[in-house]
């Protein structure tokens, strides 16, 4: 192409590479190529970085949420921890705990109102049982004693409970359990012939080491042997089985209990659907307090033909 300019005439060429578009494609390619072999090391490094920090920074949470499984009526005092929590959630973690503080709280004003007024409530029902059993009368006068005893029998409970509560139990001692059944059997004959059953005792004939609390125990045990009295049929007999390994048992011919009932038998206050009117629903709670604080277990289970049978375990001495 020729163009005039001042200078005279000039020629521009404009000449075309062959094979550009290909070189450009081979640099690319060789490019990817060359690169493609780090990028998968890379992405997998970064995504196990990723992960490790992630994990890491949430570790305190899953420390929180094992402590939080832990909480219940018998360890309010359980308080999620706060160390290392990251910033976002501290505020929910210092919300829970303050919130556990208050009910736990709740729980020891709860817990002294019960044992003040089961102690203020033992003074005149002792007075009462005292004058009543120098009055001659009918049998309402009988009536109003068995009431009284029950009365009687309910603040005892009241106060076993709180004691529980707020005492912790000295099961280092060593102890007979046989003997201790000997003697609750023995103190809770002439309840079984006054309601017309009977009670027997048999298994282990010689000594029974365990580790354990006697007076707990025996406590135990006579709610369960009141337990059994209370449901089986009159004219028949309440068995207390005295294992040579630490075991005890109280089998009875009562209606047995439900399959759906059993997991909360042993809850505070509760009672079956064809409870009777008397009790509270505290003696086999107390039961599971003591064998707990032992490092028992208590299981129920039915007595072929007919009844309910609880077994108790110790540790043996």
């Amino acid at each position: 192409m020729l163009l005039d300019s001042a200078a005279g005439p000039l020629s521009v060429t404009v000449a075309e590479v062959s094979g550009g578009n290909q070189l450009v494609h081979s640099m690319l390619r060789e490019f990817v190529f060359d690169t493609a072999w780090y990028v998968p090391p890379f992405v997998a490094v970064a995504l196990l970085l990723a992960i490790y920090s992630v994990r890491r920074s949430i570790r305190p949470l899953r420390a929180a949420s094992a402590e939080a499984s832990n909480i219940g009526p018998g360890s309010i005092s359980i308080r999620l921890p706060e160390a290392d929590v990251p910033a976002e959630a501290r505020p929910l973690v210092l919300a829970v705990n303050h919130a556990l503080d208050r009910l736990e709280q709740g729980f020891v004003i709860q817990r002294q109102f019960t044992a003040n007024a089961a102690h203020e409530l033992r003074t005149p029902l002792t007075i009462i049982t005292a004058r009543l059993d120098i009055l001659e009368g009918n049998g309402q006068l009988s009536a109003l004693r068995e009431e009284v005893g029950r009365m009687n029998r309910l603040v005892e409970q009241l106060l076993c409970v709180a004691r529980l509560d707020s005492v912790v139990l000295d099961v280092s001692s060593a102890v007979d359990l046989r003997q201790i059944a000997e003697e609750v059997v023995g103190a809770m004959a002439h309840l079984a012939l006054a309601s017309g059953r009977s009670i027997a005792l048999i298994g282990a004939e010689h000594p029974v080491p365990i580790t354990g609390n006697a007076e707990a125990i025996a406590d135990a045990l006579r709610n369960l042997i009141e337990n059994a009295l209370a449901h089986t049929a009159p004219g028949t007999e309440v068995i207390v089985e005295v294992g040579s390994e630490g075991a005890v048992s109280v089998l009875d011919s009562g209606p047995g209990i439900p399959l759906d009932e059993r997991p909360r038998i042993f809850d505070r206050f509760w009672r079956g659907k064809g409870a009777r009117s008397e009790g509270a629903g505290l003696g086999l709670a107390i039961v599971m307090e003591i064998v707990r604080a032992h490092g028992g277990n208590v299981t129920v289970g039915d007595r072929a033909p007919r009844g309910a049978r609880f077994d108790v375990r110790f540790r043996p001495a």
